[in-house]
Order: C-alpha cells, then structure tokens, then sequence
C-alpha cells in the first residue's frame, strides 16, 4: 500500500504498476514476486510532499530507500547504479500531521522525500 502527497507513479524493475492522485487514501499495488526494484515517481503541487508506502513482507519507506530530484535514463530498471543516489530524506512519521493516518499502510513507514524540496522526486529500493 503506498500515496503520494500529491501524485505517484509505481514500478516494479521499471515497469508501471499504476499511478494514483489521491495522497488521502493509499493505493494497493502488485509486486510480482521476483521484483529485484521496486520504485516510485512522486510529484509535489505545492505545500506538503512526501512518499509513504508499506509492503506485506514489512518493508516500509524510511532512509533506506534512496532518492534523488533528477530522471535519470533507466533510474527505476533494476541495472541502474544507484549507488552515488543519497539516502532518502525522512520528512514525518507516519500519524504524523497534516496526513494523520493513511489506512492500509503500516505505522512504522515514514513520509520520504529527497533533500531540497523539489516538485518532482524519483525514489527507488533495491529488493535483491
């Protein structure tokens, strides 16, 4: 289960699992079993930002995921090098205002972002 505040698109080693424009409620995606990269394009309209999503096997969105303001080629294939991409920035808990609680999504996950306030943010988690 994962939202965007306020405009989100979901991959699984680069392929589109969905989009979704309501950072209110979260979205359930897929995640084909075999995914090696799972990532998000999250777009920002304006006062509040941030990504926050869960999966069934606990993983959460935190500092461990890793983000950056630039679209890169490739940047959500699974043979991307990621590895100069910084940390995620954690910008709230979840339960945390203005969101509150997002349904469906566990409360260890935080709001995630990348440094600088951009509109446009591009984060990725290496699976495998």
């Amino acid at each position: 289960m994962f939202t965007c505040d306020d405009e989100m698109e979901m991959f699984a080693d680069g392929v589109s699992l969905g989009k979704d424009i309501n950072w209110e409620i979260s979205t359930e995606y897929v995640i084909p079993g075999n995914t090696r990269v799972i990532s998000v394009s999250g777009i920002d309209k304006g006062h509040q930002y941030g990504i926050l999503g869960s999966l069934s096997n606990g993983l959460v969105t935190n500092a461990s995921w890793k983000c950056d303001n630039v679209k890169y080629l490739g940047w959500n294939s699974p043979a991307f090098n990621d590895s100069n991409w910084p940390a995620a920035v954690e910008v709230a808990k979840h339960g945390d205002g203005p969101w509150n609680n997002i349904t469906g999504i566990a409360p260890t996950a935080k709001w995630i972002w990348t440094s600088g306030q951009p509109d446009n943010v591009y984060c990725r988690l290496r699976l495998q």
